[in-house]
C-alpha cells in the first residue's frame, strides 16, 4: 500500500472506533481526503482528522473544509429522517408494515451514527402490499418517480427532491434459481417472521434480525464488487455490524446462509480486511482464516483501486441499437466482470459465467 493508503485507514480505523490517530509521518492531505472520498468516508475520515495533535494535522483550511462537509452530512441527515418518519407513518396507517434495510439501521451501529454517509433511503415492504405502498409513497409531498415501471426490477424509485428512496419489493435479486430460492427463505425468516423493532426518532420501526443485517450488508458489498466497485464504506458497515452484535448472532445459521449461498471464501477473505485493516477483533469475526491473507491482498488492491461504484464501466454505458446487439453487449458486460472476479476468486467468476449463459440460453427459448 502506499502512504496515503496506510494514512487513510489509520484515520478510517479510528473514526471507526472512536480513538485518537496518531500518525508520524508527514501527511499529504489532499491524496488522503481524494481516497476519502473516493470511498465515501470523508466525513468519518475528517471526523479523526479534525481530533489530531501535533505538526502533523490538518491545516486550518482543510479542517473547514472537514467542518463543512460534516454539517452538510447532518443536514442530509436530518432531512432523510423526516422523509423516513413521514413513509413510516403513512404506510402504517394503511396497514402496511415496511421494514428499514441499509442506511439509518446501519447508522446506528456506529459511535457516532451522524458520520456514516448515505444518500437515499431503502424500505422493504414485500410482494403482497408492494404496489399498494408505491402508490402511497408518491402521494408523500414533493415525490416524483424516475419513469421506470413498477413492475421493472427489484425496487421502486421514487425521488424527493435530492433524497431517492428505493422501495423493494425483494431486498436482493439473485440470478441463480437455486439461490434465489434459498436467498427468498433467508429474507422470509429474518424480514417477515423475526424482524427486530427498535426506536428511532421517538418512532418504532422494523429492521431485520441481527443475523440478516450482517449477512445482508456483507452480501450487498459483494453484488458492488462483483458489477461496480466496492469501497470502505461497505467493509466499516459490516464491521461495526459485527462489532455491535458479538455474542447475540445465530452463527449455526449465518455459516448455514453462507455456506448455502457459496459465500465462505468470499466472507473469509474480506473478513481478513476488516480485523487486519478495520481493527474488528478477531474474536468478533465469525469463521475468520487468516490463511486467506494473499487472496485478501489482492481484493484490498482492488478495493482501494476502485471505491465506492467507482470501477470503470464505460464500456457498459455504451450500450449499442438493436436487440441482437445489446444482448452481446449484456454478455460482454459479464466476461468483463468475471474478468476481473477471477483476479482474487477465480471459481466464482466461473460459476458467474456459467449462470449468465444459462440465462441466455433460457431467454432464447423462452423466445420462441
Amino acid at each position: 500500500m502506499s502512504t496515503a493508503e496506510i494514512q487513510y485507514l489509520t484515520l478510517l480505523r479510528a473514526a471507526l472506533w472512536n480513538r485518537p490517530a496518531s500518525i508520524d509521518e508527514p501527511v499529504d492531505w489532499s491524496a488522503v481526503m481524494q481516497l476519502a472520498c473516493h470511498h465515501s468516508t470523508n466525513v468519518l475520515v475528517g471526523s479523526a482528522a479534525i481530533r489530531m495533535e501535533g505538526s502533523n494535522k490538518p491545516s486550518p483550511e482543510m479542517i473547514s473544509q472537514m467542518q463543512m462537509d460534516m454539517r452538510g452530512n447532518l443536514i442530509q441527515q436530518l432531512q432523510l429522517k423526516q422523509l423516513l418518519v413521514a413513509a413510516i407513518r403513512l404506510l402504517r396507517q394503511n396497514g402496511i408494515e415496511p421494514v428499514l434495510l441499509k442506511g439509518f439501521g446501519l447508522a446506528m451501529l456506529y459511535p457516532y451514527p451522524n458520520l456514516r454517509q448515505f444518500g437515499d433511503l431503502d424500505i422493504y415492504i414485500g410482494l403482497d402490499k408492494f404496489h399498494e405502498a408505491c402508490a402511497l409513497l408518491r402521494t408523500l409531498p414533493g415525490g416524483y418517480n424516475w419513469g421506470e415501471a413498477t413492475d421493472l426490477g427489484h425496487h421502486y424509485n421514487i425521488e424527493f427532491g435530492s433524497i431517492p428512496m428505493e422501495v423493494h419489493r425483494v431486498s436482493a435479486e439473485v440470478e441463480d434459481d437455486k439461490e434465489a430460492a434459498l436467498y427468498a427463505a433467508i429474507e422470509c425468516d429474518s424480514l417477515v417472521v423475526y424482524p427486530q423493532r427498535v426506536d428511532f426518532e421517538g418512532v418504532e420501526i422494523s429492521i431485520p434480525s441481527k443475523e440478516f443485517v450482517v449477512f445482508y450488508t456483507f452480501f450487498h458489498a459483494w453484488h458492488h464488487f462483483l458489477t461496480s466497485g466496492v469501497g470502505w464504506r461497505q467493509l466499516s458497515d459490516v464491521t461495526m455490524a459485527l462489532h455491535a452484535y458479538h455474542g447475540q448472532l445465530d452463527t449455526d445459521k449465518l455459516r448455514r446462509w453462507l455456506t448455502e449461498m457459496h459465500l465462505m471464501k468470499p466472507w473469509q477473505t474480506f473478513g481478513y480486511l476488516w480485523v487486519k485493516d478495520l481493527g474488528l477483533p478477531e474474536t468478533e469475526m465469525p469463521f475468520y482464516d487468516a490463511r486467506c491473507h494473499r487472496r485478501a491482498h489482492r481484493l484490498r488492491s482492488i478495493i482501494m483501486e476502485e471505491g465506492n461504484f467507482k470501477r470503470k464501466r464505460s464500456f457498459k454505458y455504451n450500450r449499442p441499437q438493436g436487440k441482437l446487439r445489446q444482448k452481446i453487449h449484456a454478455f460482454g458486460c459479464v466476461v468483463i466482470d468475471s474478468c476481473h472476479t477471477a483476479k482474487v476468486f477465480p471459481d466464482v467468476a466461473f460459476r458467474e459465467l456459467c449462470t449468465a449463459m444459462k440465462l441466455g440460453i433460457r431467454k432464447i427459448f423462452q423466445k420462441k
